[in-house]
């Protein structure tokens, strides 16, 4: 069976993950904070060309944390009124099958699957035969054993892959979807097209993704230190920009049907109060796991439990990589609620694409405004 907390994770898979980030990766006892939210473009552009390792070096690290403290399934979701952030998960992801337009008899890609939480939930609502792709051996390992536990090997299968090179045939889907993970590619129009080759000709891809908003402003430096909060705390290389997201889809050859942030369906409650610690919510929203689950995150709370480890360490129950862990954690949760109440940040905005048919006029791949332009525009 798949170990639930690998044996001494923190201590060499936080090293190889914080190496990535700080400018001297010798001296990994702290954080250099300075060198996460004041990146150098150099830095940055020096993490895309490593992107694969950075994300799954992060997701080897981080993974445990999750399932242990969020469940199966990673990615965000807006509240839905009287529901709980589990409910609210399920629900949106039956409406999220529904927008990219799956059916039973598909064949159906799921590009950086995780655990295979979501497709395990689509499998059981539609029907469809799901294979997932994720950068993690882990995930492949530990996803693997919670799909025969849930009695879903025949229809759900997990591989480890990149997804700038698929290693599936050309034309061998019927629909693709991603849920919060094409962010990790440095470039968005490569893997797009690389979708696009696995499709066959009018099928549908359709992507729920982390990305800036349209209110992001590269210039203000405090915009750019909170997307180096994000990428920083969700292992991330080049967070994409919607503007540029909208122009890779149609430079890569896709037909734009339907574009929308999610978040802005989340009622009553935001979608961030979870990670915000907002106990205030918590309250309000049925279930007393919300209320746990979100209390772990509160600011008081944060700090009693930093307190408490820094007993454990001085009394060598604990290794002293807890601590870098642990701010690793704020910065996955605080990044991403702090962006999302400024408007610049969204963890779910969708677009849904289809492969044009042959002969159509995008057929080719070739319309559309192109991802270059759009990133000069965003420059100028």
């Amino acid at each position: 069976m798949a170990s639930h907390l690998p044996d001494k994770y923190a201590e060499d898979r936080l090293h190889r993950y914080v190496a990535h980030f700080t400018r001297n990766p010798s001296n990994l006892s702290k954080l250099d904070h300075a060198a996460i939210g004041y990146a150098a473009e150099e830095e940055r552009k020096q993490r895309q060309k490593n992107y694969f390792a950075v994300a799954s070096d992060y997701y080897d690290l981080v993974s445990p944390l999750y399932e242990q403290g969020w469940g199966q399934r990673f990615h965000y979701t807006p509240i839905f009124p009287n529901f709980s952030i589990a409910d609210s998960m399920t629900a949106y992801e039956y409406l999220f099958a529904e927008i990219a337009s799956l059916k039973p008899d598909m064949k159906v890609l799921d590009l950086g699957c995780g655990l295979g939480g979501p497709a395990r939930t689509i499998t059981k609502k539609v029907g469809c035969t799901i294979t997932g792709i994720t950068n993690s051996a882990w995930h492949v390992e530990r996803g693997t054993h919670l799909t025969k536990e849930a009695g879903l090997s025949d229809k759900v299968k997990l591989v480890r892959g990149d997804f700038l090179h698929l290693p599936f045939e050309d034309e061998s889907f019927d629909a693709a979807y991603s849920v919060e993970s094409l962010c990790y590619s440095p470039d968005p129009e490569a893997v797009y097209r690389e979708v696009k080759r696995v499709l066959k000709p009018g099928a549908p891809f359709t992507f729920h993704d982390f990305a800036m908003t349209e209110r992001f402003d590269e210039k203000i430096e405090e915009q750019r230190k909170i997307r180096n909060w994000v990428e920083f705390g969700n292992g991330i290389t080049a967070m994409p920009w919607v503007p540029e997201m909208r122009g890779a889809v149609k430079s890569a050859g896709f037909e734009l049907l339907h574009e929308e942030d999610m978040a802005f369906r989340s009622s009553p409650a935001p979608w961030y109060y979870g990670p915000a610690g907002d106990v205030w919510w918590a309250w309000k929203v049925p279930g007393w796991e919300d209320f746990f689950r979100v209390i772990k995150m509160n600011s008081v709370f944060l700090v009693l439990a930093r307190l408490l480890h820094m007993v454990f360490i001085l009394v060598g129950a604990a290794p002293p990589e807890v601590l870098e862990l642990m701010d690793i954690m704020w910065y996955c949760c605080r990044s991403v609620a702090i962006g999302g109440k400024m408007g610049i940040f969204t963890p779910m905005y969708v677009f849904s694409c289809r492969k044009p048919l042959r002969g159509s006029a995008n057929g080719t791949g070739k319309g559309g405004a192109t991802a270059t332009g759009v990133a000069l525009r965003r420059q100028g």
